[in-house]
This record gives structure tokens, sequence and C-alpha cells, in this order.
């Protein structure tokens, strides 16, 4: 399929937050967090991402476009080294440096902790969010060096219409361009599908964090629903499944 890598503007995000909110609502991750008693809204998530990204100097965000002018896909990458800044010549005030708000102390990570334990007996849904989010802080504090400049991919999603059709790969191939012009690695957290993308395009598995969404459901899966069998081609079992969210490195030059 033709397309064009080019960046993305304020305009575009209603388009890319509609895409983002498709392209996940098969996710079996996703649609159980979606069983919460808060709100999980992808396309609210993806407009509010993308609002914020564009403001920051250390940030990149593109779309794909194909031969129609349609959007079928986009993604996001932000620089931890507040010397890095975008390939772009806009005049846009600077935003937060650090890599998803890294904190340099143990207090988020303490403060998760006490969240995941007050979460214990209340929405299952909460303690899942919040294993989530003390083990994404111990990767950002102990696996990506704060010494070590190097970019996250913090966002990346593909229409649902357009899926296996190389998109993905051009937008990581986009990326991983930059990367390598500037001798930087490259980090994400992968979901479960989005592995194999990832690992085509150079990454490597440096740590697993392995989820029984079952554990975490407040009811079990409906008919039609997605569930990591069914997403799989298997046969279902009744059950949401086992998740894999992989956190990935891409060395210079990799691939």
């Amino acid at each position: 399929m033709l397309i064009s890598i080019q960046p993305l503007d304020m305009p575009d995000i209603s388009a890319c937050a509609t895409l983002s909110a498709a392209a996940f609502a098969t996710d079996p991750h996703t649609v159980v967090k979606q069983l919460g008693q808060r709100s999980y809204d992808m396309f609210d998530m993806t407009r509010s991402d993308l609002e914020k990204n564009l403001k920051r100097q250390n940030s990149l965000c593109v779309k794909a476009v194909d031969n129609r002018g349609i959007i079928v896909g986009h993604a996001t990458w932000v620089f931890s080294d507040g010397d890095q800044k975008r390939a772009s010549t806009r005049d846009i005030s600077d935003g937060e440096s650090g890599v998803m708000r890294r904190e340099n102390s143990a207090s988020k990570t303490n403060r998760l902790q006490a969240r995941s334990d007050e979460a214990t007996n209340g929405d299952p849904i909460e303690r899942l969010q919040a294993l989530e989010e003390v083990d994404m802080q111990d990767w950002l504090n102990n696996l990506v060096s704060a010494d070590t400049p190097c970019m996250l991919v913090v966002g990346l999603a593909v229409s649902s219409d357009h899926q296996g059709q190389g998109i993905g790969s051009a937008l990581l191939r986009h990326g991983n361009a930059i990367a390598d012009e500037r001798r930087l690695s490259i980090w994400v957290h992968s979901s479960h599908q989005a592995y194999n993308a990832y690992r085509k395009a150079g990454f490597e598995t440096r740590r697993e964090l392995m989820i029984d969404l079952d554990d975490y459901a407040p009811r079990p899966p409906r008919d039609g629903e997605s569930t990591m069998m069914r997403i799989t081609g298997q046969l279902d079992d009744g059950r949401w499944g086992q998740y894999v969210i992989r956190y990935m490195k891409r060395q210079p030059g990799s691939n």
C-alpha cells in the first residue's frame, strides 16, 4: 500500500483518536480495562496525549497518509534528553523534558504501590491499573538509563481496516531512521499484539509483565467480545486469557 509519513498537527487529532479507539476495540486488555468503574476511553486518552505531545519540543508526532489523503496510522516518540528536539522547524513552547514524567526518587513507586494496596478490596481494574503503573515506573527507573539519551515509542496505531499492510512497519522505520541518525536507542512498552511488528523492526525484549486478565476482569467474556484465544484463531475456552506486556529495546543500526 502506498503511503506517506507526514507531520501530525492539531487538526489531525480527532481523526487519529478515532482511529486508535477503533484499533484497540478488539484488544482484550483494553476491553477488560473498560469494564472498570472508572472511564477508560481510548478516544479521550489518545486525544489528550496528542494534545500534550504536540506542545512539547522533545516529541515527534507523525501520521501515515494514503494516496487519497486519509490518515491510516499515526505514531509518537519522545526524546528522553531535553537537548534532543523534534525534527521540525515549528516554534512550540517547550514542555516537560522527562520521559513520560519520570520521577527521580522512589516517591512515585511508593505512592503507586500504596494505591495498589488500597485497591485490593475495591475495583479489580484499579488493581490492574496500579500493577501496570508500578511496573512501568520500575522499568523507567531501572532499565531506561537517566544518563543515556534515547527515544521512546509512546503511541502507535494503525487503522483497523488497514492492518497487515505494512503501515506500522513504515511508521517504525521512520522513527528508527531518526534514532540511527542520532545514534539513539529506542524503548517501547509493547502491547501483546504489536510484539511481532516491533521484533521485526529490530526491537528485543528486555522485560515482560504477564497478566492473567481473568484475575482482574469483573465478569467472564460475553459472546462476540475479544479474548486472547479468539484473536489468535483458537477455540474459545470461556476465558479472557493471558496477556503479555513487553518492554523492548532497539539499538542504533538494528535491522
